[in-house]
């Protein structure tokens, strides 16, 4: 009996051999038109066809839902299913549909996303004729989507919608351009070409930050198993993604660290939908950023181990209700809290930073009980009033030694005239 493995190298061969014949017996699905793709270590014109939708598949791998790919994975693994979903099985075919839609898992910006697409590329289709794709994708050698997968979905989508909402028109829909790569392209290849596309500053849609920070450690430990030196990959991989920098691509990687380190400590490893943001939530990435920073400036300032992990505790803690968003005071009144990444400024300037301050708050009875895996509104609700406390003395010190501070300034101002 052929394993689930063999069945899908079998697939692959025999759906190569569908587009080899395919482009052989249809010339002019040759578009005459070029893309430039990395191949054959160089980035090369390669052609553009037109090709049936039912010869392409989607990308079970994309990084563009990297974050989201892992909460399907471990679901299946749950569920003793075979967590590499295969984009010739019909019901991981809608899995992934799904996903791109923003339907599950769950997420309003990708939907949002999904539909703005959906309704440009109707509109182009009515008033020009065509599928609407103004953007070739790009496939490797047996038709796997290594750019477009979203378009192919709208495609799907419009080729079966309700009649009333819009018109029936399956046979625009039913092709579409794509670029071709060679046959045996490396992983690391593939991985340039959907980066250049996806993550360069000058992508149509960028990727959010946190799939941008995975796919860039994806290639970064292709790059590291290879053998090749961490310094070295980031200069390769900043090569790669136009209009980013080594110090950009430490960035992510440092981005990555602290969020697996957050996720360690909230009991939620590997769940990185937990720090992605919603389009009006500029928050939790950016304090996760500020933490890393500071973290690395305690680290070379020689605080003590004992004192660093409470500080990253309470800093993880911030982090954690910048997502949740409690709504209830410790008074018992329903008040948002505030915990945005201008608060977890407000709180490392006031609060962390100065010595007292922070020793004297890492005591607070409330702030030590909080256990990061099982928080609760109260604990919530007592940690935004000791942060609020904790603030309050730092701006009276502040109060109180201003004047003095303006005095001594005077003081020797004067003397310095009276010298002259």
């Amino acid at each position: 009996m052929m394993s689930s493995r063999d069945e899908m190298i079998k697939t692959i061969t025999e759906r190569t051999k569908l587009i080899d014949r395919y482009i052989d017996d249809h010339p002019e699905c040759d578009t005459k038109m070029v893309q430039h793709a990395f191949q054959s270590g160089k980035i090369e014109a390669i052609k553009v066809y037109e090709l049936p939708r039912s010869l392409v598949r989607l990308n079970p791998n994309n990084g563009r839902f990297k974050a989201e790919l892992d909460i399907i994975t471990q679901e299946r693994k749950q569920e003793n299913n075979p967590t590499e979903l295969n984009p010739d099985h019909p019901d991981d075919v809608k899995t992934l549909q799904d996903m791109i839609k923003g339907e599950y898992p769950r997420s309003s910006e990708r939907r949002r996303a999904y539909e703005n697409l959906r309704g440009n590329i109707h509109e182009v289709a009515q008033k020009t004729g065509t599928n609407g794709q103004e953007i070739p994708g790009l496939i490797t050698h047996d038709g796997i989507l290594i750019n477009g997968n979203r378009r192919w979905v709208v495609m799907e989508d419009l080729a079966s919608t309700d009649q009333e909402k819009y018109p029936r028109e399956p046979l625009k829909y039913d092709k579409i351009h794509v670029g071709r790569l060679k046959k045996d392209v490396d992983k690391y290849t593939l991985w340039k070409n959907e980066a250049k596309e996806q993550i360069s500053r000058d992508s149509r849609e960028e990727y959010d930050y946190v799939n941008s920070a995975l796919e860039i450690k994806r290639g970064f430990e292709l790059l590291t198993d290879q053998g090749m030196s961490k310094e070295r990959a980031k200069v390769e991989i900043a090569k790669t993604v136009y209009g980013r920098d080594k110090k950009d691509i430490t960035a992510y990687l440092d981005f990555l660290d602290i969020t697996d380190l957050f996720l360690e400590y909230i009991d939620k490893e590997g769940q990185y939908t937990l720090v992605q943001e919603a389009g009006d939530d500029k928050g939790i990435v950016t304090i996760l950023q500020d933490i890393s920073k500071e973290r690395m400036k305690n680290v070379r300032s020689g605080m003590e181990i004992e004192e660093t992990d409470q500080w990253l505790k309470t800093a993880f803690a911030f982090c954690l209700f910048s997502k949740e968003k409690p709504t209830v005071k410790q008074d018992g009144t329903v008040k948002k809290l505030s915990f945005g990444h201008r608060e977890y400024r407000q709180f490392q300037k006031k609060v962390l930073d100065p010595p007292n301050i922070r020793k004297e708050f890492f005591k607070n009875p409330g702030v030590q009980k909080i256990d990061l895996a099982s928080t609760s509104v109260e604990d919530a609700a007592v940690f935004y009033q000791a942060v609020r406390d904790a603030q309050t003395k730092y701006d009276i010190n502040e109060d109180i030694n201003t004047p003095v501070s303006l005095l001594k300034r005077a003081v020797i101002t004067l003397s310095k005239i009276s010298q002259d």
